[in-house]
Formats: structure tokens, sequence, C-alpha cells
């Protein structure tokens, strides 16, 4: 086993403890704590609606779907991110489109966004940004964007929980909190900061697409009695009502229990991570070859979920696959954060084309290991090494 993964949860006994009583109860699916874990989400997000689901893919798609993403109503987002951003849209039939990225943090722009909406010959509905391993895009400007070209704006949050918007008066604004957008996704993946094992959210301000989301989740399946078409027998506790086709795309208790936990945490996640970047920049700095992760002039809008160095292979000599090779040598994990999805095999036959700033950004970028349990000695270790690898 690598003893430095390039991430990894933190379960506490606090955690277990959770878990277990759930184990201990009479619910498993559909019981109290999931009510429970949407309520803190709203509380720590400041929004007035959280929906519980199965993944981040999940939460997406319900956005989507409830947006009505179709085959004439296409999305723009970003194509550095994982696949679920975009395949999400297809998984509605409808086009996507790729807008490229500040070449320096892999992130959208309101210029970029707004080039690729003037270029596409496509209808674009819905912009998907994306804030890339917790760094949060120019929210402000997009959102202008947005509406010159009379779309909606969506977040996917996957890698931000816990990062704040900032306007031009300092004010902030926790992100998931959908202060410039209709709705926000996020992941609660095992190696997201909020850890369910598999999990996420759909957070929103709009009554309309919480109470669509709410019936897509559950097989498009009511138990109200007020919106059911039939009156059933009094005290009929067993009838239920199907409105429309859905999805089984519902939480459960044990996962929910767990999210409580690390939620409970969350803050300090952050704070340990701020202090390990603040670590891994000192040991990394002034290194030929080598630049850090563009910085933004208030940390507190960046959730830091990786850490990812952009590394001028051609110059150092070595391939990136070298590299990496050579550092999982030394017991050191890293990753890529992502192959840009217009190389991917399906998106090239759907006729995506080559981005030149998302090309650049892919070429160079090498994730590092960042998680709660790093300790100084640890990034002193890894910093070192990935030094004397580069210098080769």
């Amino acid at each position: 086993m690598i003893k430095y993964p390039y991430i990894k949860a933190e379960i506490s006994k606090s955690d277990y403890k959770l878990v277990l009583n759930v184990l201990n109860s009479q619910y498993l699916a559909q019981g109290p704590m999931i009510k429970n874990f949407e309520s803190a989400l709203s509380r720590r997000f400041k929004v007035k609606d959280s929906i519980v689901c199965s993944s981040g893919t999940s939460a997406l798609h319900l956005i989507y779907n409830s947006l009505g993403l179709n085959e004439e109503n296409g999305l723009l987002t970003s194509p550095i991110t994982f696949l679920s951003t975009a395949n999400a849209a297809r998984m509605c039939n409808a086009p996507v489109v790729f807008a490229d990225v500040d070449r320096n943090t892999g992130l959208l722009t309101a210029d970029t966004i707004d080039e690729a909406l003037r270029k596409t010959k496509t209808r674009i509905k819905v912009i998907c940004v994306v804030h890339l391993g917790g760094r949060v895009c120019d929210m402000k400007e997009i959102s202008k964007v947005a509406s010159k070209h009379g779309c909606l704006l969506v977040e996917d949050c996957c890698h931000a929980a816990g990062a704040f918007y900032y306007d031009n008066q300092g004010k902030n604004y926790p992100v998931g909190s959908c202060k410039y957008s209709v709705a926000s996704a996020f992941s609660f993946h095992a190696i997201k900061h909020i850890a369910m094992g598999e999990g996420g959210c759909v957070t929103t301000n709009n009554d309309n697409i919480a109470e669509i989301i709410r019936l897509k989740l559950n097989h498009g399946m009511i138990k109200s009695e007020d919106k059911m078409e039939f009156q059933p027998e009094k005290e009929a506790n067993w009838y239920y009502e199907m409105k429309e086709l859905g999805y089984n795309y519902r939480a459960d208790e044990i996962s929910c229990a767990l999210g409580i936990g690390q939620l409970k945490k969350l803050s300090k996640t952050l704070e340990k991570r701020r202090k390990i970047i603040s670590l891994y920049n000192d040991q990394l700095s002034n290194i030929k070859n080598l630049s850090l992760p563009s910085i933004p002039k208030n940390l507190k809008s960046h959730a830091w979920h990786l850490y990812s160095v952009s590394v001028d292979f051609t110059e150092v000599g070595k391939s990136r696959a070298v590299v990496m090779k050579e550092l999982q040598d030394k017991s050191i994990g890293s990753q890529v954060h992502y192959i840009p999805l217009f190389l991917q095999p399906y998106y090239k036959l759907l006729g995506s084309k080559i981005l030149p700033n998302a090309i650049r950004y892919y070429n160079k970028s090498l994730s590092i290991p960042l998680y709660n349990q790093l300790k100084k000695q640890d990034i002193i270790y890894i910093s070192n090494k990935l030094k004397t690898i580069l210098k080769k």
C-alpha cells in the first residue's frame, strides 16, 4: 500500500458513533437522518433548500433535468472537469459545448464563456461553471454574461464545499448559497471534504426547482394527499402515486449520518488544509520548471480540495508518466485533474473542438498528496522527493 496517497478521507470516532447509532435504529433508509442532514447543509450554505441524493453525478442530472435540458436546449461547461459535469447533460440528450479556460487556473472565465457563446451555433440554455480543485470562479462577472445571453447559471461545487464568494465590498457568501446561480451540485464522495462514501446534494433557492428535484429523485412518486390525483382510503398510509418518470437517486441513512459528522468538522478541515498549503508553498517555491497553484487574494475563496502544481515536463526532460512513476516508487501518490473532455473518444465523436488553454493547463498539471492527516515531516518528505525527481 502506498504511504502517501494523493488524497484520502478522515474518519473520526464521532463519525463511527453516528453511523453505529443508525445501524442500531429501525431506519437504514428513508429515515430522519436524511432530513437532519439536509437541514444542516442549508444552515451551513445559507440556502433555502438542500436536497441530498446518491452522488454528485445524480445531483447534476437532477438539476439539468429540472431546467429542461434536452435535444434542443444545450449545456456550456468546462472541459477541465470530471466526466459527470458534461455526461449528466448527455443523459438528458442535450448537446454539450465546451468553453476554454484560464491557462493558469483551469477555470472558466466571463471572457471565455462569452467567446464560446458567441461562436457556437448550438442553442445553450444552461451554463455550468466548475470550481476546480476548490477555487471559486468569478461568479459575479460570469452571471452578467449568462444574463446577457439569456442562459441559466448552475455551479458544479463538487470540489468546493466550505469556500466563499467575495463581492467588491468584502462581503462573503458560502459556495452553495446560489447567490449568482439557480442551483448548485455537490459531491460527497469518499475523497471529498464531506465524505459519505457515495453521495451528493443539490442546493437552490428556487421552490419550483426544489419541488421537481424531490419528485424526480424518488421515482416521480408522491405520498402527500394534497397533491394526489385520487383520494385514497382514510388512513391509507400505504398509498402513493407516480406523477411522472423519475429515478432512484435517494441517499441512505448510514451515509447521511456520516455526512452529518463530516459537515460538523468542515471548518477544521479547511483550517488544516490551509496550513498544509502554506507548508507546501514554502517547500516548493523557487523550483525550476515548477509553478505553485495560483493563489486567490482571499484564501477563504478556495476550499483546497486539490493541490495541483504546474510542471514544464518538456524542460524537465521527463514525461509526466515517468515523474508519477518515480513518485510512486517513493510511496507518493499523484494524479492528473483532468484529461480535457474534448479529448475523450465519446466527445470527439460528437465533434468537440480542441481548446488551447485547456490543453496547456492539462499538459502541465500534477496533483500531489493533500489530506488532513499530513504532518509537517510528510510534506517535507514529499516536497524533497519531488524536487529531486524534477532535477534529474
